[in-house]
């Protein structure tokens, strides 16, 4: 079954999952249930970093009612 695209072109996100396949090393796969299918994103500790640094920027970039509400405390 073929999908429509969103109005705006996008693809919406529905929902987001983690599934854990070891811990040491820590690898799992990141699943995003879109309005156009399923995306699994296999992810070890560096990856998840990288997007968890990505998703932060964003939010901090927010104003407004859209202003961050929490805080990151970053080691070195």
């Amino acid at each position: 079954m073929k999908r429509k695209p969103s109005k705006t072109g996008f693809t919406k996100l529905l929902s987001a999952d983690t599934t854990w396949m070891s811990a040491d090393p820590l690898i799992g796969l990141l699943e995003l249930e879109t309005d156009s299918g399923t995306i699994e994103l296999a992810m070890n500790r560096i990856v998840a970093e990288r997007l968890l640094s990505a998703v932060v920027e964003f939010l901090q970039a927010g104003e407004g009612d859209d202003a961050p509400t929490f805080a990151v405390e970053r080691s070195q």
